[in-house]
Order: C-alpha cells, then structure tokens, then sequence
C-alpha cells in the first residue's frame, strides 16, 4: 500500500524554515509583564467618521512617529499618500474592527459580503470568487505588501486584522499586474504601550466552534518594547453531506521604539485550513427528462476522504523613521511560505465530457472521477518609500517615491494519474457518501513556476487651490515568469512558458475639488496589467491584458458630519484579452498547445451610492446601491454570475431606560436576477437559466453586561432562502445559521 494512501493530510505540520523566528516571536509576545499594568495610561484614541459603515477608526497610540499624522489620514492602498477617504479620488470602503465585531465577521468572505458593490460568488467551497465593476478582485494585500495567492492565502481570518479597506478601480501604482477591478488591503493589528487583552468564545449552527484570544503586552515599563498576541481556533459541521473544516489563525509581533524617531517590528503570521470532504464541482440542475431536479441543498459529492486543505506562514519586519516633520521612510520585508494538497472528486456524466442528467426515477446519472494535487509556495516581498512635503508655492504638496520587488516560486508535485479511478454512483438519493478511495503516490517529479516582478512608483498630491487638489502616480514594471520542469529522477528537463514583460508603465490621475466644506467633486483614471501565457496562430505572443477604469463622483458629509456620503460613475475596461482560436486546430503550434487571439470589448459600466453613519446617536445606518452592467466579448467567459444591482442595508439602533443595555439590527442584501449562459441541457442541449432577484436578511443583536463584557446573536438568511451562488458553476448559497458569541476585555 502507498504510503500517501488514506493519509489524513500530505501537508507536514510545519514549514522548518520559519519556525525558529517564529518562535522567538511567540516566546517575546508572551512574556507575562503583568508589574507593569499600573504604568500611566494613554490618552484616548481620537475617532473620526469616514464614509463607510463602522468606518471610525481610533488613530495608533500616540508616539513621536504620529506627531505629524494627519487627523483621520490614511495610507492610500493604492496610492500610499496620507489620504482620508474624503480626499480619495476612488470609490472606498472601510470595515473596522468594531463593525467586524459587531457583526461577528469572522473571515475575508464574510467582510465582503458587507462590502458595497462587491459581488460574492464562489466555484466550490475552497475556491470563492470577489467581483467588483465586473471584474474578478485578484489584488489582496497586508499591510500594503501582496497577499493573494491561489494556492495558501485564499481565506483570511478577520481576527488578525484592525481594519480592511476597499478601494475599487484598478490599482496599477501599488500592484503593476492585476485587474480594474478592486484592491483588498487588511491591516494587521499592533502592539500598544498598555496591557490589554479581550476573549471571545462562539457557538452556534452546526457545531460551529470558535474562540479567540488577543493579548497586548507591555515588555517594558514605558511600553517602548511592546508585543502583541493573536489565535483564533474554529471547527465546524456544514450543511453539506460530510464536509467539515478545521482551521486556525496566529499572530505574534513585538514592536519597539528605537530612539523617538524610529520605530521597529517583527511578526509572524499563520494560517492552516484543514477541511474534510470539500466540494469540488457543481450541482446538477436538470434531470434526464429535461425538468429541474431541486437537489436538496446538503448535496455532496464529495467521499469523506476527500481533502482540501492549505497552509501558510509569513514572517514578516517593518522598519519605520521620522526624519522630521514632513519626511519619513517605512520599509518592509516580508517572507511567506505555503503548502497545499488535495484529493478530490468530480461528478460527470458517462465521461469528463459529459454532464451529469439525473435519472429521476432511479437516482443513476452521476459518476465521481478523481484528482489529486500538492505543492508549495514562496514568497519574498520588499517594499521601501519614501513620503513627505513639498513646500512650493506657498502651499505643501505631498509626495511619496517607492521601490518594491515581489519574487515568488510555485511548486507543482507530480502524482500518479487517477484517470483510471471512477466511482458510478448507484442512486444519489440513497447514496450514503461510499467511494472506493484511489491509490496515489507521488512520482518525484515536479515543476517550479517562478516569477518576479520589480517596480519603481511615485505618486503626489499637488494642491493647486485651497480647494482644488490635483493626483498624480506613475509606476514603471518589470515582470518575468517561467516554469522548470524536472522528471521523476529529479533533473531537470526544460523551461517553458518564458513570459517577459519590460518598463510597463501604469498611470494613475485624479482631481478632488471641494465645493464646499462638507461636499467635494472628485475624478480619476487609472490602468492596470496582466501578462498572459498564450501565442497566436503565427506562434506570436499575445500581449498583456490591459484594464483601466474612470471614475467621477461626489463625497460629503450631512448632519453636521454624523453621516458621510459617496455617489460614483465609472466605467471600467479590458482589452488584449486572450480566447481560444477556433479557427485553429487544437495543438497545432510547435509546442504541441493550441493557438489564441486578444479580443477586446470587455467593458463594464455603472454607478456607485453610499451613505453611511449616524442619524441619532442611537440609531447607525448604512446604504449602499450599486448597478454594473457588463458588455462582454461572446468568448471571453469567465464562469461566474453577478446581478446588474445590488442593495446593501444595514442598521443599529441602541435602546434607551431598562433595556439601555440592548442594541439590535440587521443587514439586507438584495440583488437583481443572475443569468447563466450556455448550461448543459439533456434536450435541448445548451440553455439560458435566469435566478430571480434574492433578499437575504440578516440580524443581531447584543447585550452588554458592562463596559467590558457582552453577548452577541447572529443570525444569517433568517428567513432560509434558498437559492444559486452561482450558476455557470453551479452551486448553493448558504442557509440560515446562527451563532452566539460571548466576548471579554479586559
């Protein structure tokens, strides 16, 4: 018997390059310098409401280093200069910390649901998908370095993060390749000079389980040397025949002031998901007789063996000085290493070609193929600027100049091949989840995908008028990828793929006038890169993908600043998009692959509203509508469904007298009909499926027993709404669930 066979996981249990710093890290963060709790206590956070749900955000403990932070300013994510989400010339979204928990949001998937004007989707339940302006979000990032990663990082945990800002439009400055679609920045929490501390245990739907635990600890009497401490452990059942995840989030960094300019960190970063019987694959939707067959929501074709599971690490440091009041210089350095594997099953018809019609009376129509996969990923990450102050004319202008270079090498073991492995399912009706596991190995040999990209940008804000404010940014790229492969002898065989891509320069231009002190007018246009691995019918290559997106809108504040306000109209393009051409012969090229074409005529259009805050001091609202209408290339498919609208609702209110304890609300997401083209049909052959408009109602509500402790209700899709997450690949949406959590600070 292989040894790989009926393994629990082929993931090890640790990543050996990064666990020595990384327990240091953890050996620092946890000292117990409980003495110190009677050290003076810092003043208070000062808070400033910025457009967005939830999106006052306390300002980082008072240091030399933040003598010169601008009120309520932040680094721009896709721009880097110190910029509220008033001053950004781009649509923004900020979810803090305090509405991640009082919505109990506890992973990236859950966040974005929240997000206006981001569409939530997914394949399977490993691989979900984010779209903004009809254009998938590929653009994650911590702490402003790169994040995303199709194999580790796909399912964040929110408890390692402060805050997570959305800024939709194309990000070419920061990122160089990506699409214009959004970019996704979650910022990790930090040390602070006092001790403190908060825990949280949660229940709920399906034995879901989870706890958290976020210490701060002072190292030394002053607080100059403090270090911070974060895990968040969580088990679940699912709705779905046999699937369950078992998953845990880790932070540890100690943070220390070196001398009153100058400000140092080192962390470590964990993550590992670990599910069992994932899906893989879609449900079917029709039956052999050609009528919907309704398929209970918990179907599953996935055996009990099946994994899924991906692991992550990150050491990362961070090196901050102040040279004077209008210069200063953060660099950072980060090292990610990851590791996946999966054993999965597929559900065809009678072949992989083959789409699986259900018998409606016997339950025969469904066979399970299988796949196996593994491999490894790494990541370096510099990132160094300089920002500060230009004083011309009378008036200071902002200004940040960068250098960054991301190397990544993706490895991809070889496995035996399970095309001769195939499971006919007898009657899904009946059918208790048995499949005969397959035997695999590995083969010895693999292939390493390595890419590396290096950029130079500059960005700067240039005050022509009090009131006028002018955006510039412009980054110059290099990018390269290719692959090695090597055989199961371990030599090495050949190169291919060779992609590169010399001083691509992606732009970036805004305007923001202020019409009045509380509403401004805003413009911008940026564009964004992505190579793609294709040739044409002469063995050309194609060239890179170009996206871009404009926008003009208004931001404001009403109600004397309780509610801020944001109205966009942008249109978002792609173009060089590379489609099979089917005027080709498959496989003719010289290297045995087929040929492909660049179409344009992606193009996706539409508006943006937003209003969020206070209406009472009791009463939270937030609004947002968004309509994005897509006009795409009849060949550039993409296998995921989005409405033309979506409504985002949400609200708080925090009664008065004998229940001043109790505040309740809840949240509404409706959307337009989704269409599905060309879905398998028994008869018919292929066929246009429509799902009708859905509302999913969520609510919650918390009591607070004292200023320090609290219980909190959620329940999501109160009302079970079933309906199709996605139906090109097609699946169901989660059903109602509930969770209590009960949290502490201390």
């Amino acid at each position: 018997m292989p040894a790989s066979r009926r393994s629990r996981s082929a993931v090890p249990s640790s990543l050996p390059a990064l666990r020595p710093l990384a327990l240091a890290v953890f050996a620092l963060g946890a000292l117990p310098v409980w003495a110190q709790t009677g050290a003076a206590s810092e003043p208070a956070p000062a808070v400033r409401a910025d457009a967005a749900d939830g999106a006052a955000a306390p300002r980082p403990a008072q240091r030399s280093l933040d003598a010169v932070t601008v009120e309520g300013a932040r680094e721009s994510a896709t721009t880097r200069l110190p910029l509220t989400a008033r001053e950004t010339p781009q649509s923004v979204t900020t979810v803090n910390r305090e509405q991640i928990e009082r919505q109990s949001l506890t992973s990236i998937d859950a966040v974005l649901r929240n997000v206006n004007g981001v569409a939530v989707s997914f394949y399977d339940t490993q691989r979900p998908l984010y779209f903004a302006r009809g254009f998938q979000i590929t653009d994650f990032q911590i702490d402003g370095l790169p994040a995303y990663s199709n194999n580790t990082n796909q399912e964040f945990d929110t408890a390692l993060y402060e805050r997570i800002d959305v800024v939709r439009g194309a990000n070419g400055i920061l990122t160089g390749v990506g699409t214009p679609s959004a970019t996704v920045n979650l910022i990790r929490k930090r040390p602070q000079r006092q001790f403190a501390g908060s825990v949280s245990l949660s229940a709920g739907s399906r034995d879901f389980r989870r706890a958290e635990l976020d210490l701060n600890v002072p190292l030394n009497a002053d607080g100059s040397v403090r270090s911070r401490f974060v895990i968040a452990p969580q088990k679940r059942e699912s709705f779905r025949d046999r699937y369950s995840e078992d998953k845990t989030a880790m932070l540890a960094v100690v943070e220390a002031d070196v001398g009153s300019n100058t400000v140092v960190a080192l962390g470590y970063q964990r993550q590992k998901n670990d599910p069992k019987a994932p899906i893989w694959g879609t449900i079917p939707r029709f039956a052999l007789d050609g009528g919907k067959i309704d398929l209970p929501i918990s179907t599953s074709f996935s055996p009990s063996w099946t994994r899924w599971s991906r692991e992550s690490e990150t050491v990362y440091a961070t090196l901050e000085h102040q040279f004077n009041d209008d210069w200063s210089l953060r660099a950072s350095v980060a090292r990610t290493e990851g590791e996946t594997f999966s054993l999965r099953t597929y559900g065809y018809g009678r072949t992989t070609l083959s789409p699986p019609f259900i018998n409606r009376l016997t339950g025969a129509g469904m066979t399970l193929y299988g796949a196996v996969g593994g491999g490894s990923e790494t990541q370096n990450a510099i990132d160094t600027y300089l920002s500060g102050k230009l004083h011309i004319g009378g008036r200071a202008h902002d200004v940040v100049l960068g250098i960054s270079d991301y190397h990544t090498v993706g490895r991809t073991d070889g496995y035996t091949s399970l095309s001769g492995w195939r499971y006919d399912i007898p009657n899904i009706y009946t059918w208790n989840g048995y499949a005969p596991q397959p035997y695999y190995n590995k083969t010895g040999a693999w292939s390493e995908q390595t890419t590396d990209q290096t950029g130079l940008y500059a960005s700067g804000r240039w005050r022509l008028t009090d009131a006028l404010s002018l955006m510039t940014g412009v980054r110059l790229t290099n990018w390269e990828r290719s692959t090695s492969n090597f055989n199961t002898a371990g030599r090495y065989v050949s190169t291919t793929g060779v992609q590169k891509v010399d001083r691509k320069s992606t732009p970036f231009v805004g305007l923001m006038y202020d019409v009045t002190p509380d509403a401004s007018l805003y413009a911008s246009y940026g564009r964004i890169f992505n190579p793609q691995n294709y040739r044409d019918a002469s063995n050309n290559p194609l060239p890179p993908v170009t996206g871009s997106n404009a926008e003009i809108g208004i931001k404001g504040n009403l109600l004397d600043g309780r509610l801020t306000g944001n109205f966009a109209i942008y249109e978002t393009k792609q173009d060089n998009f590379g489609v099979r051409d089917t005027s080709v012969p498959a496989g003719t090229l010289p290297d045995g692959s087929s040929a492909y074409r660049a179409v344009d005529g992606t193009r996706s259009y539409g508006f943006e509203a937003e209003l969020a805050g206070f209406v009472t001091p009791r009463w939270r609202v937030s609004a947002g509508l968004t309509r994005t209408k897509v006009e795409r290339n009849a060949s550039d498919l993409i296998y995921a469904n989005f409405p033309e609208y979506l409504l985002q609702l949400s609200t708080d209110y925090q009664l008065s007298g004998a229940l001043a304890p109790l505040s309740v609300g809840g949240g509404l997401q409706w959307q337009t009909k989704i269409e599905g083209f060309n879905i398998p049909h028994p008869i018919l052959g292929t066929v246009t499926v429509t799902d009708p408009p859905v509302a999913v109602l969520n609510l919650r509500a918390t009591w607070k027993f004292n200023e320090r402790l609290s219980a909190t209700l959620n329940i999501n899709n109160a009302t079970n709404k079933k309906y199709w997450a996605n139906l090109d690949y097609a699946n169901y949406a989660d059903p109602r669930n509930v969770m209590l959590t009960l949290r502490a600070k201390f």
